[in-house]
């Protein structure tokens, strides 16, 4: 079925997710729900692929679709290069094209690459969200072979539409405090919500302390960005 209700816990506002491209997005991310579901069943992941069926999905009225919860429909092996290995344009575009159809919904589309997201911004209208994970100010290249925090942030720059900033799983960050040192660089265009889980896989990852997680909180809250702190943060956040 094209389009399934949601049964993960990763956003409470999303009633469903809708999944026309799957595969590996190839940042091999070591902490990838997906990886460690695959392993689990002894399945082998495969290189991004397209289901022609699934993009052209009855999307409904009144959800609030996740877009490629799976993968990153923004990967590219090089991000800052227009054509590159990836999902091509023409499959996006033909994306947003299925989503003007169900006018009725609200989309969130996510991604680890804001740099080939700006490519398709004249797109993304007021019931679409780009939501963008930044982990740390850290560029943890063993963890991931994701953009680095700094390019993360360097493509947000130019985006001149709603946004929101998912941390999870948060990772270790400067003593300043993520949101000091990397969201003043955006400060013209702040996400309008922040989103932090830690580590549900239980990867081994570094973490930071508590009282850097509750200088970072305190610093949004005062610039009047609401959090959305998981559940599964009560474990760093309590020591």
């Amino acid at each position: 079925m094209a389009l399934r209700k949601a049964t993960g816990n990763m956003y409470d506002f999303v009633t469903h997710i809708w999944n026309p491209v799957k595969g590996n997005c190839g940042y091999d991310c070591s902490y990838c729900y997906v990886k460690r579901i695959a392993k689990r069943f002894g399945k082998k992941q495969h290189d991004l692929s397209i289901n022609m069926e699934d993009l052209n999905a009855n999307l409904g009225s009144g959800n609030h679709i996740f877009v490629c919860s799976t993968c990153d429909l923004f990967f590219t092996s090089n991000c800052f290069k227009r054509h590159c290995s990836g999902i091509l344009n023409m499959t996006i575009e033909k994306m947003f094209e299925t989503t003007k159809l169900y006018p009725g919904n609200k989309y969130l589309w996510h991604t680890k690459n804001p740099a080939r997201a700006l490519e398709f911004q004249d797109l993304f209208e007021e019931r679409d969200m780009l939501c963008v994970t930044i982990e740390s100010d850290r560029h943890y290249a063993e963890i991931s072979q994701a953009p680095s925090p700094f390019e993360r942030l360097e493509a947000l720059w130019e985006w001149r539409k709603p946004w929101m900033l998912t941390m999870e799983p948060v990772m270790d960050f400067g003593a300043g405090g993520l949101g000091m040192m990397m969201l003043e660089f955006v400060k013209d265009n702040m996400p309008v919500q922040v989103n932090i889980g830690a580590d549900s896989g239980r990867n081994n990852l570094p973490e930071p302390s508590p009282e850097k997680l509750r200088t970072l909180i305190d610093w949004l809250e005062s610039k009047g960005i609401p959090v959305h702190l998981k559940k599964n943060l009560g474990r760093l956040l309590n020591g």
